[in-house]
């Protein structure tokens, strides 16, 4: 956390004081959002656990970004909601990335709002207030940017903005590619189904494992949220990408080409049944059309 929060200081100091052109500024904001990203992904993981030290380091790594209020949405909504229509973050079938951001992104903000709303009424205390678990890393955020903009200048903030939301957009191109498609049915109450294995994909690669704190062995962390990543499991027989999730960003990227490679790799998941796809609503009708799908409606 210290060295994630040390590499985003110096690039916004870089950008300040460098005679940078507008591709080294552009460089700048890949470089510093990546490094955002690798924050978010260390919030992920200690934002899962039950230690009150490793709750406020999952905190404090969120807020350089302004991307706090994911350790409300993460833990309470998508691992409650995740491979079904309300789930915000999780992508449908037939809906690219382009859209996907524009769904995701106000809808895991509302999300953690109201669930945050709702635990606080719970509890008999004020929405605006210290207890506020989405106020206290947007607090962070509020004091780091000021004390950067008083440093370095305001001309800092459009920096700031860019590189956070390129950041922010890393979370979203994995939540993209982790449950695609994926859906767990209703049973004859009208309630989803347990998360089961099959309702993430997995990719067991090296360089991702390294990179990302096991990230991509989704299954097993759905069925065990507070296993510590070092402990997630691989396991074969669970919905499997065709290559690390940094090449599945890259396919993502170029809609045309994901559907080429992830559509017929999902329905050899799940067979031929609409009822059993998360589809896109808009693209409903097509899909059917050009896979042939079962579809009562």
């Amino acid at each position: 956390m210290p060295v994630l929060w040390a590499a985003f200081i110096f690039s916004a100091w870089w950008v300040a004081t460098q005679p940078l052109p507008w591709h080294g500024v552009l460089a700048m904001v890949l470089t510093t959002g990546t490094v955002g990203g690798f924050c978010i992904n260390l919030g992920h993981e200690l934002g899962h656990k039950n230690t009150a030290l490793e709750r406020w380091l999952a905190k404090l790594v969120l807020a350089p970004t302004a991307y706090g209020h994911f350790f409300i949405e993460h833990n309470r909504g998508h691992h409650r909601d995740v491979a079904t229509p309300a789930d915000p973050a999780s992508s449908r079938m037939g809906e690219s990335i382009h859209h996907f951001v524009l769904r995701e992104m106000p809808g895991a903000a509302r999300r953690a709002w109201a669930l945050e709303k709702d635990r606080l009424a719970r509890q008999h205390l004020p929405l605006l207030s210290w207890h506020n678990e989405i106020l206290q890393p947007a607090l962070i955020t509020a004091l780091l940017w000021a004390g950067l903009a008083l440093w370095l200048g305001v001309a800092i903030l459009p920096f700031l903005l860019a590189a956070s939301f390129w950041a922010n957009f890393q979370l979203t191109s994995a939540n993209y590619v982790e449950h695609y498609g994926l859906l767990r049915r209703k049973d004859a109450s009208g309630h989803y189904e347990p998360c089961r294995p099959q309702h993430s994909w997995n990719s067991n690669h090296v360089f991702s494992n390294w990179a990302l704190f096991h990230l991509q062995r989704h299954s097993d962390h759905h069925a065990h949220p507070l296993r510590r990543y070092q402990s997630l499991r691989h396991f074969d027989e669970v919905p499997q990408l065709p290559i690390g999730y940094f090449g599945m960003f890259t396919l993502a990227y170029v809609p045309p080409l994901w559907r080429r490679v992830m559509d017929p790799r999902l329905l050899a998941q799940v067979g031929r049944d609409a009822a059993h796809i998360n589809i896109d609503p808009r693209q409903r009708a097509a899909i059917v059309r050009k896979y042939g799908l079962r579809d009562l409606g």
